[in-house]
């Protein structure tokens, strides 16, 4: 005789359907606005927190949002992207919530400025993630430094490409730039074009150091000759 199992014993034995989640990735430069396609865009990675197994990978491209939302401080909660702002979207299939890890780095422009972060969500089946996404901070500036004859220059901006420059909103004189001779300091000036320092600086100099002593963003590059 066939014996037909319960309703609820059917259900419990089936397999669970995977439910399309929709992800959205921005990436704040520290101090400043979004990073977007202007300074090369960021690579993104989200995994499986617990195993470490990939589950969509792609690049942040886009404009670098709208300096009025992103820069007042507007109060926790309100959006400050909008629809040209730097993004990357994924669907995920998943079945029940899980802890992901999502990984970004860049920018990549100009090269060697790249820097790593890292952090853990909670990814909810067929729950999308509201405002303006799972936002991660950059910290650092973009800096790159040069020997010129006797001089260092060095040239410096916000992750997202945002000037340095008197009478903006990174005004040049709350960044302090300093080229190091062993662990002598020597300063270095503003000189008179965006995101510009330099000065004379003695021959054995190999690292530039960038503070913007407003956010708390740093950064160092070695001087290349």
């Amino acid at each position: 005789m066939i014996r037909l199992l319960p309703l609820a014993a059917l259900i419990a034995a089936a397999p669970a359907l995977a439910v399309p989640t929709p992800v959205t990735v921005r990436v704040l430069s520290q101090g400043a606005k979004f990073i977007g396609t202007g300074m090369g865009g960021v690579e993104v990675t989200i995994a499986d927190a617990v195993t470490g197994k990939p589950l969509a990978s792609g690049r942040i491209e886009g404009g670098t949002g709208d300096t009025a939302k992103i820069m007042p401080g507007a109060a926790r909660g309100t959006p400050m992207a909008d629809d040209k702002t730097a993004r990357f979207d994924a669907t995920i299939d998943i079945d029940e919530p899980r802890a992901v890890l999502v990984t970004v780095k860049g920018p990549f422009k100009p090269a060697g400025v790249a820097v790593t972060a890292s952090s853990t969500h909670w990814l909810i089946p067929g729950q999308p993630v509201v405002g303006d996404g799972w936002v991660v901070e950059l910290r650092g500036l973009a800096l790159t430094a040069r020997r010129e004859g006797g001089q260092v220059v060095a040239d410096v901006s916000m992750l997202c490409g945002c000037p340095i420059a008197p009478g903006t909103l990174w005004d040049e004189s709350r960044f302090r730039l300093n080229a190091w001779v062993g662990q002598t300091a020597v300063p270095l000036k503003w000189a008179g074009q965006t995101g510009r320092f330099a000065a004379a600086v003695p021959a054995g100099a190999t690292w530039v150091t960038a503070v913007d002593t407003l956010s708390g963003a740093t950064s160092a590059a070695p001087i290349r000759n």
